[in-house]
């Protein structure tokens, strides 16, 4: 009997072991402005990476509301992506700065990496 329950917990863990975890490179993140005829402001990101997932995702907050945005992956899982994160309608006139998170999904698990701007200016 104490074979057979060292046996049943040796094939639990086993069983519960991951192989194939979700894995996300980021290889450029470039944010930059960009304004509209209408003086509006946008807070783009440019992004290019990898990922052994089947979709890559990327966090958005437009004028406040969130959004989980999908990056295109080509045959081999790259993606390259330019979007827009946020935008003003009244552009800010001082120093600020923007966040977003880039995740990958495979299965059940993901991935996540934060990316913060750094300063920007109009």
């Amino acid at each position: 009997m104490k074979k057979l329950i060292v046996l049943l917990v040796i094939i639990a863990f086993t069983a519960c072991t991951k192989k194939d975890d979700a894995t996300l490179s980021i290889s450029t993140s470039q944010w930059y402005l960009t304004r509209d005829v209408y003086g509006d402001g946008f807070v783009n990101l440019k992004i290019l990476g990898s990922t052994n997932g089947e979709k890559v995702m990327i966090l958005t907050s437009g004028d406040g509301v969130l959004y989980w945005a999908k990056a295109d992956l080509d045959s081999e899982k790259n993606f390259n992506t330019d979007i827009t994160i946020a935008f003003f309608h009244e552009v800010p006139t001082t120093e600020f700065e923007m966040s977003s998170k880039v995740m990958a999904i495979k299965g059940n698990d993901s991935i996540m990496i934060p990316l913060s701007s750094g300063k920007l200016k109009y």
